[in-house]
């Protein structure tokens, strides 16, 4: 575990799921939800078909009042969601919103874009 994840704790892990069952649900037309940091300076390799958020301003754009409110996510409270960041690190926050504004559908990825990518590798 990266040392900077040494002493986090996943808050909703009852909503973790692993790389096949986000497949599974992607492939069911479950909207996914791209949340990882685009200011390290090196590359985010895009996920086709996620839909890109600034976990930053992630009270605002999830937020089903907010007239930033993601266009995707307009009338969404029952849609499926996929969260991924590189780790689920980086998701748990952003599913913790999403729980608290009303969504019923969300999911994180185990392990994050990082099993995800690995996954795909493995082919």
């Amino acid at each position: 575990m990266p040392q900077d994840q040494q002493d986090r704790t996943i808050v909703n892990t009852d909503q973790l799921v692993d790389v096949d069952e986000a497949t599974r649900r992607r492939a069911a037309g479950a909207l996914f939800l791209d949340v990882r940091r685009r200011d390290k300076g090196g590359p985010v390799p895009p996920v086709d078909g996620a839909v890109v958020l600034d976990k930053a301003r992630a009270a605002e754009l999830l937020d089903p009042s907010s007239p930033e409110l993601l266009p995707e996510l307009e009338d969404a409270q029952d849609t499926e969601i996929v969260v991924f960041c590189n780790s689920e690190f980086g998701s748990d926050p952003v599913v913790g919103k999403l729980n608290e504004f009303g969504y019923r559908r969300v999911s994180h990825i185990d392990g994050g874009y990082r099993a995800w990518e690995a996954t795909l590798r493995q082919g």
